[in-house]
């Protein structure tokens, strides 16, 4: 980047700084540090209370309400407002994370400058503020006690005010200072005030401006919690626009795009590529929940999106616990102390609550800060190193053989595009003849997905097009050679013309001609052929010789012509004379003019054959002669015979010629009869052939034998395929052909057994590389360590965290590598600059950026959590301050840090495994309605709906009023007073849809409970997080959640029955959905609706408002009421093995229900008990395609399961391939694993814990670790101690794996060595002596 471009980067950040800072100041007369105005519900005034209790309270002393006003009435209207002052401290030191409740003592009255505008008028400030603590005496706060907890400070916002607004020109830090030497200078705080007066009043005067001061003492709302904010703004211009985040947020494009680019194309490690080893998952975390991990653990931005109950806090556990694992430095922020606690009650579980500085209220003095951190200090040395043996190397190679086998089972193998998996529940699936076919080699290559997806058609067109009949040959055209059209239509035409000309007008001739002959009739076409071509012959020679050539002389003619030696041989030879005459006889009658006696000899010879062939055909003593009209016959004849030839070589007729003619009839008579298969044997023949090149033809004449139709034909197919694809996968694959189910089962089992046993050591592992890191940091800044020694050990004169961070950060950061407060907090405890390597903001979306900035300037990387479907930022707390937060309709909403960082982060995440609900129909309905049926959720096992509407009867208010009805407020006391009743053990809380009702719920409640010294102990304060007992609205219960939720609306009808739809206050906002959303999500167990209108007295809408949605989850929670719907049984197609094994458990007598679930992960088979239909007792899931679709095979083998086991759920592994294998002895182990279910059940109810783990085995003392000492003997002088002595010793001190720093490590060699004085020589000696040993373990270690 160009100078000139920093430059610009520089000047466009520091505007924008400046238009933040404006946003977080209210220099208006609503800011009630600047226009204080006594009012019920915002303050309590002392200054005419009893002056000795007053005293004592300035002076430090925790006084009575009682003790300050004794009056009856004033002692009633000091509670109301001590409890309003009270509720509204609270809330806003649990949503903001900000001490708001202040002691004023002086109102300083003034006036601008003549010709000075200002936004405030004249001014009622606090002069002096104290921070106040106010406490509940009774539950039922019918006493309070009030207590000072801070020495007096100058109210900032005054100075701010004269100096920007009332034109004083003052230096606003140097007269801080000034006014807090003046204070310790008092020691008498009712004189205070005046002392600093007069100090500003003199400075004022002198530039004309008045200031005036107000004797008085009062309690009220103060909030200058964002004065270091602005002063970081202002100040701190170099660090904003060093950051490449913050001047994205001010409108800086090139940063912009530098934001985008570093992680566009980044994606986090798959899960089960990560090695254990390098994983600190101290909370159990989901692949999702993992992916958003390892973005922020890898350095990246990171946006997380987290809708209700999907693991946040403990996904923000892990991110806390990983980068203090590897060093990193984490900023925890958020406003609402719920979130913050959320995440260190996690981490406190499993012993790390020791990671995180816990400065979201800061509530503790700056001794008791130095002293706790000495503390920590002091416990890090001590950790030992965990002991995980071969846990690791178990977990990885059993996670790599789970993986290896479901990516075996399920991978898609080429050409057939099928897995094993598809293949076994297809084949469960068919029902097709059993076959001995397979298909093998190069056949079973060749059956690809394209060409099998092409065979189906053709099969079902084979016997369609009646082809079995061909392979059979039942048709006469089974050999008939016809592949194209041209063929069809020649054989068409010649069995036409057969059929209906040629051969009945033929065999007629031929018939009459043969008539005049005399000769025999033949009897196949051969003897026809002869017949004829006689004939022809015939008349070929009465042509050529005359009709008289076959008479008498035709032996004379025939030895007349003759050789001289035939006629010799012959019987009666003729004279010479006489053969001469008759040789002129044949010259004379030869037509032909023939005169060459040797021509006309053997012309004769075949007139005599001729004669000899006729007299062997017909009369053995006729005579042939001519017969008329043969050429017709002829003609006839020989289209005849080319038709029937050209037919039999298409038909593939055998031995036409010579069969009988009544033979060859009948078969072109069948030929005829069966011309419809004419048409279909082009397509037949190109079929047949296809199959023959596949290598089908045993699996085609088995269809044609069995007589197979079209289906029947096509399910043979897929068998045989099916089939022979399975045990090509088996050959192909050793995982397949070698799965043994016990087998499987063990694995899985022993993978839980390691990886539960991994992620229990994670602690132990961040806990140790934590204080390795620590050990490394004390040694490189010792005078770090000795500084936070001296603070822990001063009576007095602390200094100030801010200070302290800025005088020892490597320490500190170090020691606690988490800092979690609020975004106020930050800026009034850290120094501006970067601290840290991460920051994480939760509940992003109710935090508006300018509140965020100076945060996300203190680290290098950000993560954004947070759900922007949820509340977003809003007026309502500014209107707690104004005492104006009654009017529900006045709410404002605003852009959130989290919906702006959406656009610039490119790695963002959602979580999508539902985790808070105990049974699903909790989530259901915002999973449908808000999350489009993205988050996995999980089915419960009670009988009893988690959901119920409690519909008031007398819902109505009186006359002119408007609000809650009295009968739904007490409608909602009695059931919160059922619930401390009968389930003590479980939280509560209770949901206004506005701040009045809610008010109204929780005054009925405090007096309820007056009476009821039994119920007491529920409603106590100090329950601890996630505990208390809680009456809020809806703007406040985001990060909240409690087992049991009572939503009250708080909408009444009307006295003449009309609904008010203003009613539904924030509903009817443009945020009015995301409202709901929240209300509806809280709930762990059990949800109650209290309400005065059902759903059907909401008019419906098309618009997707707050007040519609309403009305649907209203519609919703009362159709749970039905036992029917419980579970949400899907209507859903089951696969193959699906309907097999749900037919088999059928068969067995078991209630099973499939797909049991309202999310799109639901349980394979839920098993029902046998005597209680609606509850299900057992879940059977399989190997199948969601099993397979999960990212990783925690989700898959331990996480899913353990949390079903978790909601009183018995599991069952069921492996496809082991059911393919042997169903009935699968069928046999589910029967066992549902009535060891059912006798669960039966013992402990519908709900089951969770099984406790045994304690592990007590770890051996750290000396122990240490083995053999080494042969040093103790009390020698220094220089007897050799280098390799001294480094023995350090080495053998050093394998008791604890992390302690050198001068621990020193001392500890010191007494070993019998040194009872630190001398020169001997410390410069073993100090060198443990450095060589430190770098050797560390070494070591790895």
């Amino acid at each position: 980047m160009s100078a000139d471009m920093d430059e610009h980067r520089l000047q466009l950040v520091r505007a924008k700084a400046d238009q933040w800072a404006k946003s977080l100041i209210e220099l208006s007369s609503r800011n009630t540090l600047l226009n204080f105005k006594n009012t019920k519900t915002t303050s309590l005034d002392l200054t005419k209370a009893d002056s000795a209790a007053v005293r004592n309270l300035l002076h430090g002393k925790a006084v009575k309400l009682s003790a300050l006003f004794e009056e009856p009435e004033a002692q009633k209207d000091a509670r109301t407002r001590a409890r309003n002052v009270r509720r509204a401290m609270r809330t806003l030191a649990e949503e903001q994370g900000i001490d708001v409740g202040k002691l004023a003592q002086g109102l300083i009255r003034a006036a601008p400058n003549n010709g000075t505008a200002s936004a405030i008028g004249r001014l009622c400030a606090p002069l002096l503020l104290r921070t106040l603590r106010i406490n509940a005496r009774t539950v039922a706060d019918s006493e309070f006690e009030l207590e000072l907890v801070d020495d007096a400070e100058l109210n900032p916002v005054l100075l701010y005010a004269l100096d920007k607004d009332f034109g004083l020109d003052l230096d606003v830090a140097e007269f801080t200072a000034r006014a807090a030497d003046l204070l310790l200078d008092t020691d008498d705080p009712l004189t205070q005030p005046e002392a600093v007066h007069a100090e500003l009043a003199a400075l004022a005067k002198a530039q004309g401006v008045s200031v005036e001061l107000e004797q008085a003492v009062v309690c009220g709302l103060f909030n200058y919690e964002k004065q270091p904010m602005v002063e970081d703004l202002h100040g701190a211009g170099d660090l904003l626009a060093g950051h490449d985040l913050v001047a994205a947020l001010a409108g800086h494009e090139p940063s912009k795009q530098a934001v985008s680019d570093r992680s566009q194309h980044f994606s986090a490690p798959a899960a089960d590529t990560i090695k254990p080893a390098d994983e600190f998952l101290v909370q159990d975390a989901d692949s999702s929940q993992q992916e958003a991990v390892g973005g922020a653990l890898a350095g990246h931005d990171v946006l997380v999106e987290g809708p209700p109950g999907t693991g946040k806090s403990q996904t923000i556990a892990n991110i806390i616990a990983g980068a203090a694992a590897r060093g990193m430095r984490v900023l925890f922020v958020s406003e609402k102390r719920a979130a913050i606690e959320a995440v260190t009650t996690r981490l406190a579980q499993v012993g790390l609550d020791g990671l995180v500085f816990d400065l979201h209220q800061q509530k503790m003095d700056k001794k008791h800060v130095a002293r706790q951190l000495l503390d920590s200090l002091e416990s890090a040395g001590r950790q030992p190193r965990p002991e995980v043996g071969d846990t690791h190397r178990k977990v990885e190679r059993r996670r790599a053989q789970l993986r290896r086998y479901s990516d075996e089972l399920h991978l898609l193998r080429e050409p057939w595009g099928k897995s094993a998996y598809e293949v076994q529940a297809e084949l469960l699936e068919l029902r097709a003849p059993a076959t001995p076919l397979n298909f093998r080699g190069s056949v079973l290559r060749a059956l690809d997905r394209e060409t099998v997806e092409k065979l189906e058609g053709e099969l079902r067109e084979f016997v369609d097009l009646n082809g079995p009949r061909v392979v059979r040959r039942e048709t006469p055209w089974w050999q008939a050679e016809i592949w194209e059209d041209e063929d069809i239509r020649k054989v068409l035409y010649e069995l036409d013309e057969l059929a209906s000309n040629t051969l009945h007008r033929g065999r007629k001739s031929m018939v009459r001609v043969l008539h005049k002959t005399g000769l025999r009739t033949p009897q196949n076409l051969a003897g026809w052929d002869e017949v004829l071509r006689l004939l022809d012959e015939v008349n070929t020679s009465v042509r050529e010789f005359g009709g008289d050539v076959f008479g008498n002389r035709l032996d004379d003619w025939y030895h007349a012509t003759g050789p001289v030696k035939e006629h010799l041989v012959g019987s009666q030879p003729n004279s010479w004379l006489t053969r001469r005459r008759l040789r002129a006889e044949v010259k004379q009658v030869s037509t032909d003019g023939i005169t060459q006696r040797r021509v006309l000899h053997t012309k004769l010879a075949k007139v005599i054959e001729q004669r000899d062939r006729w007299q062997r055909l017909g009369d053995p003593h006729g005579r042939p002669s001519e017969v008329v009209g043969l050429a017709e016959t002829m003609e006839l004849f020989q289209t005849l015979r080319n038709q029937l030839t050209s037919v039999a070589m298409c038909a593939k007729l055998s031995d036409v010629d010579n069969r009988p003619t009544e033979q060859v009839d009948d078969e072109i008579q069948q030929l005829r009869q069966d011309k419809d298969m004419l048409w279909k044997m082009q397509r037949i023949n190109h079929l047949i052939a296809d199959f023959e090149r596949l290598g089908l033809t045993p699996l085609v004449q088995q269809i044609s034998e069995q007589r197979l139709d079209g289906e029947q034909a096509w399910l043979l197919f897929r068998h045989v395929w099916l089939k022979s694809l399975l045990d090509q996968f088996k050959l192909d694959s050793a995982m397949l052909r070698e799965f043994a189910p016990d087998n499987q089962t063990r694995l899985a089992r022993d993978y839980r057994e390691d990886d539960t046993g991994h992620h229990d050591t994670a602690a132990d592992r961040v806990r140790y590389e934590v204080a390795r890191r620590l050990r490394q940091v004390r040694d490189e800044h010792p005078e770090e360590t000795r500084l936070l020694r001296e603070q822990a050990n001063k009576r007095s004169r602390h200094l100030p965290l801010r200070s302290l961070v800025e005088k020892a950060p490597h320490v500190l950061l170090a020691l606690r590598p988490c800092w979690a407060m609020s975004p106020l907090v930050v800026s009034r405890t850290l120094p501006a600059e970067k601290l840290f390597d991460l920051v994480v903001f939760d509940e992003a979306s109710q935090i508006r950026p300018h509140d965020a900035v100076a945060t996300i300037a203190r680290g290098e990387r950000l993560v954004v959590a947070g759900d922007d479907k949820q509340l977003p930022p809003s007026n309502q707390f500014e209107r707690i301050l104004e005492g104006a937060e009654d009017d529900d309709n006045a709410l404002q909403d605003y852009e959130s840090i989290l919906s702006t960082m959406r656009s610039l982060l490119s790695n963002q995440v959602r979580l999508r495994w539902h985790y808070r609900s105990t049974d699903e129909r909790l989530i259901a309905f915002s999973n449908q309605e808000i999350y489009h049926s993205d988050l996995v959720t999980f089915p419960g096992t009670a009988m009893e709906p988690p959901v119920v509407l409690h519909l008031v009867e007398d819902g109505t208010v009186a006359p002119g009023q408007r609000g809650s009805s009295p009968a739904e407020v007490q409608a909602a006391v009695d059931l919160v007073l059922a619930h401390a009743e009968q389930r003590p053990d479980e939280s509560l809380g209770v949901i206004a849809m506005g701040n009045t009702h809610a008010e109204k719920v929780e005054a009925a409640v405090r007096r309820a409970v007056q009476d009821r010294p039994d119920l007491q102990e529920f409603f106590a304060e100090d329950s601890g997080p996630g505990r208390r007992f809680f009456v809020k609205n809806l703007e406040r219960v985001q990060g909240d959640e409690r087992d049991a939720i009572i939503l009250t609306l708080g909408v009444a009808k009307r006295s003449g029955g009309r609904l008010d739809g203003r009613s539904f206050g924030p509903l009817n906002s443009e945020g009015g959905r995301r409202r709901l959303n929240v209300a509806v999500t809280r709930a762990k167990r059990r949800m109650t609706i209290v309400s005065a209108v059902g759903p059907t007295e909401i008019e419906p809408t098309q618009e997707a408002t707050g007040t519609e949605l309403l009305r649907r989850y209203l519609a919703f929670t009362q159709a749970q009421g039905d036992l029917d719907r419980v579970g949400h049984r899907k209507p859903v197609r089951l696969n193959g093995f699906e309907q097999n094994v749900h037919d088999a458990l059928v068969e067995r007598g078991i209630d099973v229900h499939p797909q049991w679930g309202v999310s799109g992960y639901s349980i394979d088979f839920a098993l029902a008990h046998r005597d209680r239909p609606g509850q299900m007792v057992l879940a059977v899931e399989a190997d199948g395609d969601r099993y397979h679709r999960m990212t990783s095979v925690r989700d898959r083998d331990r996480l899913r399961q353990s949390h079903l086991e978790r909601l009183g759920w018995r599991f069952h592994r069921l492996w496809a391939s082991a059911w393919f294998a042997d169903r009935a002895g699968e069928a046999d182990k589910i029967v066992k694993a549902w009535e060891g279910a059912m006798r669960a059940a039966d013992r402990v109810g519908s709900m089951s814990e969770p099984s406790r783990r045994a304690a592990p085995d007590p770890q051996p003392s750290p000396e122990s670790r240490r083995g053999p000492r080494p042969d040093v003997r103790p009390g020698l002088k220094t220089d007897e101690y050799t280098e390799a002595d001294l480094i023995g010793i350090c080495r053998w001190l050093l394998r008791d794996g604890l992390q302690l720093d050198r001068e621990e490590r020193l001392s500890q060699a010191l007494r070993e060595l019998g040194f009872k004085r630190r001398g020169r020589k001997i410390v410069e000696r073993l100090s060198r002596a443990v450095d060589i040993a430190q770098n050797q373990a560390d070494k070591e270690d790895g």
